[in-house]
């Protein structure tokens, strides 16, 4: 699948999370102004699948609202538990907007 736009870059501020849906699928996307980096990933725990955007995001730090599982919004490796991992998918800011690309399913 080719990138798709997802929303403006602007309208994604520091420390936020948004949720939206890109080709049918939860993506979660995150703004952290560590570098401005911006990272998607499925908007779903590794755990029990609870949407990570009804979660808080502090710092660099992604907790899920259910069990409270934690992770490295940077690299979406978990920290509690540390054998966890999120789904990233890859992405790119092109002409002010944040695209992103998900895998044809």
């Amino acid at each position: 699948m080719a990138f798709v736009r997802v929303i403006a870059s602007d309208e994604l501020w520091d420390g936020e999370m948004k949720s939206c849906t890109v080709a049918g699928l939860r993506v979660c996307l995150l703004l952290l102004r560590i570098g401005d980096t911006v990272r998607a990933y499925e908007d779903r725990c590794a755990h029990l699948g609870v949407p990570l955007s009804e979660g808080t995001l502090r710092g660099s730090v992604l907790t899920c609202s259910a069990h409270h599982y934690e992770y490295d919004a940077l690299t979406g490796c978990g920290i509690n538990p540390c054998t966890v991992k999120l789904v990233e998918f890859p992405l790119r800011i092109e002409d002010g907007a944040i695209c992103v690309d998900v895998p044809d399913e």
